[in-house]
């Protein structure tokens, strides 16, 4: 090779050593000077090649391995076995200590003799101070779980056998840890509990559910029965897979005495006090039942009055279509109303049925791509009838500029009608009530103002709050609990935005004034679907095209509705009304996605669907019903748990959507 090739090769190999800046690489001599020096090496240690070549590599040791000798012991090492690594304190060129790994590689040059030394050092800081967190937060967690003495925490592989042992299983199980690891979670079973699988069931449970929890017997290994409550939780990795279970066990044996003997004593005394509860019961029966009474009034009339209105809405024009022709352009107008007013009727049983959900704030809002005029103007309209009727004058003042935003039309219609509901009843004969609204920047504002009743100043913090009204009980001249500006305040909120109320005080009328972010809410890329796709024209996609659907429910009339849908939808459907038909229809035709009814007569939704499982575990099965999701563990057993009633074009993408992810 001719010198100026190598002289190339040299100027590459330079270009190659300084193109590498997270590892500092440099040559010293056999006595430890520096003789080279790339950008890796100054950026990890500080010093420029100017400052540095011609220095001894012990600058980088810290004091005490200066005087250990540490330098010059790590090239003899290299020397004699031809290498030597390390991981160690370093000194920057500012002071600064830092972690490295370090390489030191002797070079021979061509008569045997060692001509010099390759340094490869790498800064590690970062990666030992984050192995150091982690080793002491194990070290804290393992002494925290070694230090708790009365609960028996342990872990379990996938198989049910003992891994880990603590301190408080040795104190109540009465196992040394190398007693009992490695043996089977059953040894701590009654014998016939052990027998019969009891351990295995529970791991089962843990193991599609996440979770198991109960109260029962266990044994000690003198063989003697404590009560345990006993919590056994499924360990998943990263990727979903198990990897084994975590148990933790408390000895309750004394709280069950306890309650035991508690328990005896107030029989004892029930006993006693057996008679003079019989008299009590004939005076209490009274009063029990007037309340009740009350109860079942307050509870229909807030049906009354969160249902009255869309229900008159749909029987309207559910009478004037009887009379209209097709043709006419106020038909589409009469099923588009319709349709409404039954997706707002549905979402308000749901509403009314749980109370409890709504005051809690945990609404679930449907959102959509609406447009705030349109929602207005269908409030308003559906409250027209009663105000004509009692010649009050609704006015309304709403902004060009309103557009669309992001919201759950119903509730805001919802909202919108509570609040000149409320103002309708509030206000006399021959009042007004003016509907306004207006577009800001970042909000919408809306407010509702009357000529009414108006509200004393000191009840108006008040208003908002659930069954809490102006009037007494025994003086009040409008139904109602009182239920409905609650309502208003929470589907407010849960958009993010406010609601508030005014007035001067009795016979001055009231205003309420909401405001919702423009923004406040972000829906799902295929929840962007505005209200007119809901009306006549929505034509539903065939979506379904070549997938065949078993359909079972013991309703006719719902039955007939859901195939004709699904059909429509590009299925083939076979439907029956009951699941022993469905089981023999599944055996014949192995269909793509079962689609069940819930509440059946004889076998349910759920034996329907464990009974599927044993001919073919992997079968997409979907719940459409009318029970609320969540109310039964089994519900985990379906794909999907649609809740009746359902928009067709909704149920058709759902059920496609449903039958991608199987």
């Amino acid at each position: 090779m001719s010198a100026s090739e190598l002289q190339l090769h040299a100027r590459e190999f330079s270009a190659l050593l300084d193109a590498i800046q997270d590892y500092a690489i440099f040559i010293i001599s056999p006595e430890g000077t520096i003789r080279s020096w790339n950008v890796g090496a100054e950026r990890t240690m500080g010093y420029t090649s100017d400052e540095i070549i011609g220095r001894n590599f012990s600058i980088f040791y810290g004091p005490e391995d200066i005087a250990s000798r540490k330098p010059e012991r790590e090239l003899e090492t290299a020397a004699r076995e031809g290498r030597i690594e390390d991981e160690g304190w370093r000194v920057r060129k500012n002071g600064e200590r830092f972690w490295v790994n370090t390489i030191i590689t002797p070079l021979i040059a061509a008569d045997g003799a060692i001509s010099g030394f390759a340094k490869v050092t790498r800064d590690m800081t970062e990666r030992r101070e984050a192995n150091e967190r982690l080793r002491q937060s194990e070290e804290i967690f393992r002494l925290l779980v070694e230090s708790v003495t009365d609960y028996a925490i342990f872990l379990l592989d996938p198989d049910g056998r003992i891994v880990t042992w603590n301190s408080g299983a040795e104190k109540i199980k009465g196992y040394a840890p190398e007693e009992i690891i490695g043996r089977d979670l059953s040894a701590f079973y009654l014998p016939e509990d052990a027998h019969s699988g009891k351990a295995e069931r529970e791991l089962e449970i843990a193991r599609r559910t996440g979770r198991f929890e109960e109260e029962g017997w266990r044994v000690r290994k003198d063989g003697q029965r404590f009560w345990a409550n006993v919590v056994i939780s499924a360990v998943h990795d990263e990727a979903g897979n198990l990897r084994g279970f975590a148990k933790v066990t408390r000895d309750m044996t004394e709280r069950k005495r306890a309650d035991e003997v508690q328990q005896a004593l107030l029989e004892q005394r029930e006993a006693r006090l057996r008679a003079e509860e019989e008299r009590r019961r004939a005076e209490a029966s009274y009063r029990v039942s007037q309340e009740a009474n009350r109860a079942k009034d307050e509870f229909l009339m807030t049906l009354s009055h969160e249902l009255r209105t869309p229900l008159t809405s749909i029987l309207g024009w559910t009478r004037l279509l009887m009379t209209m022709d097709p043709a006419d352009p106020a038909f589409d107008e009469a099923l588009a109303a319709i349709n409404r007013g039954a997706q707002l009727q549905a979402r308000l049983i749901d509403d009314v049925l749980d109370v409890s959900r709504i005051v809690s704030g945990k609404l679930r809002l449907a959102v959509e791509e609406i447009e705030v005029a349109q929602v207005l103007s269908s409030a308003l309209e559906t409250v027209r009838p009663s105000a004509e009727a009692r010649s009050i004058t609704l006015r309304s003042s709403i902004g060009s500029d309103l557009g669309h935003i992001v919201a759950d039309g119903t509730r805001l219609q919802q909202v919108v009608w509570n609040l000149l509901s409320n103002a309708v009843k509030f206000t006399p004969k021959g009042g007004h009530i003016e509907l306004a609204a207006r577009r800001t920047s970042s909000h919408v504002q809306i407010s509702v103002t009357d000529s009414g009743e108006g509200m004393d100043p000191a009840f108006v913090p008040h208003v908002f709050e659930p069954f809490r009204q102006a009037e007494g009980s025994s003086t009040r001249a409008h139904g109602g609990l009182g239920l409905g500006l609650s309502i208003v305040r929470y589907i407010v909120e849960a958009h993010g935005g406010t609601v508030a109320a005014e007035s001067r005080g009795r016979g001055h009328g009231s205003t309420f004034t909401i405001t919702i972010p423009i923004g406040a809410v972000r829906p799902r890329p295929d929840s962007l679907r505005s209200s007119a796709e809901f009306g006549r024209s929505a034509e539903i996609p065939r979506l379904l095209e070549g997938m065949r659907i078993l359909l079972v429910d013991d309703d006719n009339d719902s039955r007939q509705l859901v195939r004709t849908v699904l059909v429509q939808g590009g299925a083939t459907v076979t439907a029956v009304s009951s699941a022993p038909q469905a089981i023999e229809a599944f055996r014949a035709e192995r269909p793509d996605l079962l689609v069940t009814d819930i509440a059946m007569p004889d076998m349910d939704g759920y034996a329907l669907s464990r009974a599927i499982r044993e001919i073919e575990p992997a079968q997409a099965i979907v719940a459409l019903t009318a029970f609320p999701a969540g109310r039964n563990a089994a519900d985990a057993a379906f794909a999907a748990y649609l809740m009746k009633p359902i928009d067709p074009r909704l149920l058709v993408e759902e059920v496609a959507r449903i039958a991608r992810r199987a």
